[in-house]
């Protein structure tokens, strides 16, 4: 589930020094991830050997190929569901047991080492390829979904088991959802055609409808159409009659689910050895700061429309920059501690605090991509300010360095956002170049709201009413109640308005 993070973790964490910190965090990655973990080597082995193979899965299954250099995700590995709930602030009896979020250091997963439901077939394991279906969905193919089917697809993969062959078992039941899967049920006449309908389970229902649509020959290749049909702009009704009779289909599809019987693949999954590509012990400053980094959210607060959120959001974010602040004084001279002080003050519009804290890491570390970054971002403020070739060379000076940033790691998304900015900023004509590096940026962090935003603007800029639809899609669908969405879902219709009156439905690439 895309969840806001709202509130802080304390409770597994208040009681680490510096000391402790370092002697037991450490940060193992492999192809596709960096496990944050005080783990023994042992068991983070086992967990990243899990995290790929399923990953390998999915993309046996969506037949995505891996010859890209992909933005390795960060799993936070925390004790129990407890500490996922104090982190979201919920209740303890809500049963949130893990989150995906994405920030400007880039996508992330919380997981507990153990849910309490472990009999219940309910273990972090399950909890944790479902929140990574949700990242891999959204990488690869950032789309209008219907809220069942984001979830259903995360159910479909959470739920495949590890076989005692090796295989996994791709599209076994989800036993922890219960009787919930034929018990709630929606008809499909008003789930598929309507844009709001009560009484769903979108994890039960979704996940039941999902694999039907998934493993069934002729329903599969209609989903495939009603999904196409829905990215391209057409209406829940409209989409819906790639399916036919919806009260036949309804009734087969009920069939189905009440028959208690699901089939199932057992694929053979082979991965990479060996899975851990290199493993350090986090510094100081980066093991203390980790409930900070979970916490840490840059969306646009002037986004957020709903009563009462945007207030206590931006108290929490002021609290936690306070925790960021203290501990970032603590560990001075540590890089990650000044790095993500400066995302966090940039982020809170403290800019002068940002570009004192990228000047201080750039002292240390005259190379570091992000810190050349920030700083090509504080002149292109500077920039706007100003008038006249003053105004030119300045930006001119924010391109240099961006350029710079890009040269030192080719890998950091940042400096191209810098790069866009030492036009946008400054005033200037953005050249396609330029807009290509964002569009870039919003593919390697699609979880980040606040480049996809920005992105969704310039294209708005430019009148490409098609390109801004497609990219603000993944917002304006999120399934769950996002602060953000509202505000998303207001500026769609509005470009659907406009795309209308240019004659055409159907968003552009």
């Amino acid at each position: 589930m895309l969840k806001t993070v709202i509130a802080m973790l304390v409770a597994a964490f208040t009681c680490v020094t510096a000391t402790s910190a370092r002697a037991e965090w450490q940060a193992a990655e492999s192809p596709h991830f960096i496990i944050i973990s005080k783990s023994p080597r042992a068991q983070i082995e086992k967990l990243a050997t899990d995290l790929e193979s399923y990953d390998r899965l999915m993309r046996m299954a969506t037949s995505i190929r891996d010859d890209q250099q992909p933005v390795k995700v960060r799993i936070y590995e925390v004790d129990g569901m407890q500490n996922i709930q104090a982190a979201l602030g919920l209740d303890s009896d809500s049963g949130v047991a893990g989150f995906y979020d994405s920030n400007s250091l880039g996508p992330f997963l919380v997981t507990p080492r153990k849910t309490g439901h472990e009999s219940e077939e309910f273990g972090p394991g399950l909890v944790l390829h479902h929140e990574y279906a949700h990242h891999f969905m959204l990488e690869y193919f950032p789309a209008s979904y219907p809220g069942w089917y984001v979830e259903g697809f995360a159910e479909l993969i959470g739920s495949s088991k590890v076989l005692p062959d090796g295989r996994i078992g791709y599209g076994m039941p989800a036993k922890h959802r219960g009787h919930d899967i034929a018990a709630e049920w929606v008809p499909l006449q008003e789930l598929l055609t309507k844009e709001k309908v009560w009484g769903l389970d979108t994890y039960a229902q979704g996940w039941a409808l999902t694999h039907f649509l998934t493993f069934d020959n002729h329903r599969a290749s209609q989903l495939r159409d009603y999904l196409r049909a829905l990215t391209a702009g057409k209406s829940p009704a409209e989409a819906a009659r790639t399916f036919g009779d919806l009260s036949a289909f309804n009734l087969e599809a009920r069939r189905y689910v009440t028959s208690g019987s699901f089939a199932y693949r057992p694929i053979k999954v082979e991965i990479s050895r060996p899975v851990i590509q290199s493993i350090r012990p986090l510094s100081a400053g980066e093991a203390v700061l980790i409930p900070e980094v979970i916490a840490y959210r840059d969306d646009d607060l002037t986004q957020i429309k709903k009563i009462g959120w945007r207030e206590r959001e931006s108290r929490l974010r002021q609290t936690n920059l306070k925790r960021i602040r203290d501990k970032a004084q603590r560990f001075a001279n540590d890089p990650f501690a000044l790095y993500f002080l400066t995302q966090a003050e940039e982020a809170a519009g403290n800019y002068a605090a940002a570009e004192a804290a990228a000047d201080r890491l750039l002292l240390i570390q005259p190379n570091h991509a992000g810190a050349m970054a920030s700083k090509s971002l504080a002149l292109s403020r500077a920039a706007a300010a100003l008038s006249g070739p003053a105004r030119s060379q300045m930006a001119a000076a924010a391109r240099r360095l961006a350029v710079k940033a890009n040269k030192a790691d080719a890998n950091d998304p940042l400096p191209l956002v810098a790069f866009y900015q030492s036009f946008h900023a400054a005033g200037e004509k953005v050249p396609n170049a330029a807009v290509e590096g964002l569009a870039a940026v919003v593919e390697t962090l699609p979880g980040n709201t606040h480049f996809r935003q920005m992105l969704v603007d310039e294209f708005v800029a430019q009148k490409r009413w098609a390109s801004a639809i497609r990219v603000l899609a993944p917002l304006a669908n999120n399934p769950h109640d996002s602060p953000l969405r509202d505000a998303a879902r207001e500026q769609m219709a509005k470009l659907r308005a406009e795309l209308a009156k240019q004659g055409a439905s159907a968003p552009a690439a």
